[in-house]
């Protein structure tokens, strides 16, 4: 017989789609227009906001600017291409603004996310909910990625719970197997009903 899982004392919640929806296309169909060859820029430059060089801060944009230059004759100055950079691709999930509001006060709440600095920065100013965290951890400033599993281990001691006490809401696949597999609670986040589902056990324990 399954054993019940212990009460979660922290709740660790990705950022982009859980606590923002998004769509990753934007970025690249917007450079790509700008390329010598706008259908290949666009399929080469696909998952470009995400790439482990930019999201640990290895590279600077000014440098990814330069690479684009060389490789697909981005026909931008730097700084057209730091405004198409910032340019929002994402806008506030549904009811989620609430149910951190009222997680807060529940539970320690733990951000882990995979963004670059340049993006962060335009993030932090529209969604002024991140205020009610405990710690931000984004791999901009940590230089570890999801689903490496010190970015999980990072935020279990930012919480202040073992992993077995910590729920980590994802909505990639991957890092939710990868937290798992290292003894924590999961939830592959499809939307804010099904999250706030899967705490009511928590919150009658």
């Amino acid at each position: 017989m399954k054993q019940p899982e212990p009460p979660v004392e922290a709740l660790i919640l990705d950022l982009f789609g859980v606590i923002i929806a998004f769509d990753n296309d934007i970025v690249p169909a917007r450079l790509a227009q700008h390329c010598a060859d706008p259908a290949d820029a666009r399929t080469r430059l696909a998952g470009l906001m995400a790439r482990r060089e930019i999201i640990t801060g290895v590279l600077t944009l000014r440098e990814v600017h330069r690479r684009l230059v060389q490789e697909h004759e981005l026909a931008l100055s730097y700084s057209e291409f730091e405004a198409a950079w910032l340019e929002p691709y994402s806008w506030p999930m549904p009811g989620m603004a609430d149910l951190i509001r009222s997680s807060a006060q529940e539970y320690r709440l733990v951000l882990l996310s995979n963004v670059d600095h340049y993006y962060w920065r335009v993030v932090q100013e529209r969604h002024p909910e991140l205020q009610h965290f405990s710690t931000l951890l984004v791999s901009c400033d940590t230089g570890v990625a999801k689903p490496e599993p010190e970015a999980f281990m990072r935020a279990s001691r930012a919480g202040g719970a073992d992993p077995g006490r910590c729920l980590v809401a994802d909505d990639t696949t991957a890092n939710v197997e990868a937290a798992h597999g290292l003894g924590f609670q999961t939830h592959l986040f499809r939307d804010v009903p099904g999250l706030r589902r899967r705490l009511e056990p928590s919150r009658q324990s």
